[in-house]
């Protein structure tokens, strides 16, 4: 069963949060980093950052608001949008930091810009945010420049091409409801939900915790974003989720958080190396490490790779890439000499599905082979259930929180998910799922839309995580501590065995 986020948009101007009415008459309620840590502290399931002038002026502050956020220890989703016009503009923004890249303006302008972006980092990374201004019975005009300029296209119409071009999640604001508080545009949004199997944020309205319920239990939408009710602090993002929860919709509560003081700061830091190779989500993987503690360092040469003591490759992106990048430089076949070593090797999302023998993401491309088994797309709804055919009683990319289990017989003590309950929530974001072909590789699982599949995949020291550990908050984190403490243990079990044989 899906969770509904509850997302903190924060709209930027330079070195500020703003918030208007209709998107004009901005008015400063405070710092982008603050912010973000407050809203994280309350339980936010992601943050949304839309730099409101970067178009306009053809300036681009997102960089180092994504950055410092990242630094400041916000281990949850980042979307960032505004001024996002090239492929550069998406790589840099994602190696600073953020998972999801918004666009908007630069994809009206030219629609294909969508399709070369989802195939150069995947469906799951690419967000069609849509400024909606309201133009007759039912019917609504697509916005740009923040709203100040109207196309004449239509909404519903343009999403749909957006989403047949590659677009794998709609962040739909409606103009005319933008900071009033007088409730979302809930025929808008029913029309969106309809028309679309993506994800869906809705954004624009919301004024009591009444009016994220109404929206929610009237359209089929994985997501609200909020501004003013937070930024007013007329309520907060616990009070919402606990109404929400009252009403029998599914949402992530917030979790005791742990002291992380010891895990910060090691007896003996470990030194991480995470394999750069010009695709992923670089930046939160290094302050996650950082923040517990560890040396952290980039690699991308392949007598650095090998010589490493903790590896981790990280990702964001498709998978054809992923793997022509490696390439390049020789790297795929330096990381299946280290892992000879049978030393620790971590892979996140797109890393993860780097181990296996093949993907068929944009056509059939061969992976490193390190576990038998190949990655696969999510079935359609009419599939997994010919009678749903033709309804959205789930949408592709899989983005949120989801819970993990246990596979039979496996033994999570003693491994990174020694601490880990199961039923714990981890943040996913892709459109592919890893098959391996051994069961016994298969080291947790997860379910979204009545389909099972891998969330971790483990043989030996070689370890794939499905979702995002640095973007899931105290329970990633605790994994990826875990992880910096395979080689020790490995260590001591060694130097047992060699005191016994001494003794003998």
């Amino acid at each position: 069963m899906k969770k509904i986020r509850i997302i903190p948009r924060l709209d930027i101007k330079g070195p500020n949060v703003i918030k208007g009415i209709h998107l004009e008459g901005l008015r400063i309620v405070g710092k982008p980093n603050e912010l973000a840590r407050k809203y994280y502290e309350q339980g936010a399931d992601e943050i949304i950052y839309i730099d409101s002038v970067a178009s306009l002026y053809s300036r681009d502050n997102l960089l180092n608001v994504v950055d410092n956020t990242t630094k400041e220890g916000v281990f949850i989703p980042l979307t960032a949008g505004g001024g996002i016009r090239t492929i550069n503009d998406i790589n840099a923004i994602l190696r600073a930091g953020a998972d999801k890249v918004a666009v908007n303006t630069a994809a009206v302008k030219n629609p294909m810009f969508i399709k070369e972006a989802a195939e150069k980092f995947g469906s799951q990374c690419i967000v069609l945010s849509v400024e909606a201004l309201k133009v007759g019975s039912k019917k609504w005009e697509v916005t740009i420049e923040n709203g100040r300029e109207e196309t004449g296209m239509d909404a519903i119409e343009w999403i749909k091409k957006a989403v047949k071009l590659g677009a794998g999640e709609v962040l739909i604001t409606s103009v005319d409801k933008e900071g009033t508080k007088s409730g979302f545009e809930l025929e808008l949004v029913k029309q969106v939900s309809e028309a679309v199997s993506v994800p869906i944020i809705v954004s624009g309205g919301a004024g009591k915790a009444e009016d994220v319920k109404d929206c929610l239990k009237s359209s089929n939408v994985e997501a609200v974003a909020i501004a003013s009710l937070f930024h007013y602090n007329i309520t907060d993002i616990q009070s919402i989720k606990r109404y929400l929860h009252e009403s029998n919709i599914n949402v992530s509560l917030l979790e005791n958080k742990e002291d992380l003081q010891e895990e910060k700061k090691p007896a003996s830091g470990k030194v991480i190396s995470i394999i750069n190779y010009n695709l992923g989500n670089l930046k939160s993987v290094y302050e996650a490490f950082k923040y517990l503690g560890h040396k952290v360092k980039f690699v991308s040469e392949p007598e650095e790779i090998y010589g490493a003591e903790y590896l981790v490759l990280p990702g964001v992106g498709a998978f054809g890439d992923g793997m022509a990048n490696l390439k390049k430089k020789n790297l795929d076949k330096v990381i299946k000499e280290y892992c000879k070593k049978d030393k620790p090797l971590l892979g996140i999302c797109l890393g993860a599905q780097l181990f296996m023998s093949e993907s068929e993401e944009f056509g059939t491309h061969k992976g490193l082979d390190l576990i038998p088994g190949k990655v696969v797309k999510f079935k359609d709804p009419a599939e997994v259930n010919p009678a749903t055919a033709g309804e959205k009683t789930y949408r592709v990319p899989h983005i949120g929180w989801n819970m993990i289990s246990k596979p039979e017989e496996t033994n999570w003590s003693k491994t990174l998910f020694e601490n880990i309950a199961e039923g714990t929530n981890f943040y996913f974001v892709h459109s592919y799922n890893i098959q391996p072909q051994n069961p016994e590789d298969s080291f947790a699982n997860c379910t979204y839309g009545g389909q099972e599949f891998c969330a971790v995949v483990k043989k030996g020291n070689i370890i794939g995580c499905q979702f995002h550990p640095e973007k899931s908050g105290r329970q990633g984190l605790e994994i990826l501590k875990e992880f910096c403490s395979i080689k020790q243990v490995k260590q001591v079990q060694q130097s047992t065995k060699q005191t016994s044989k001494k003794t003998a």
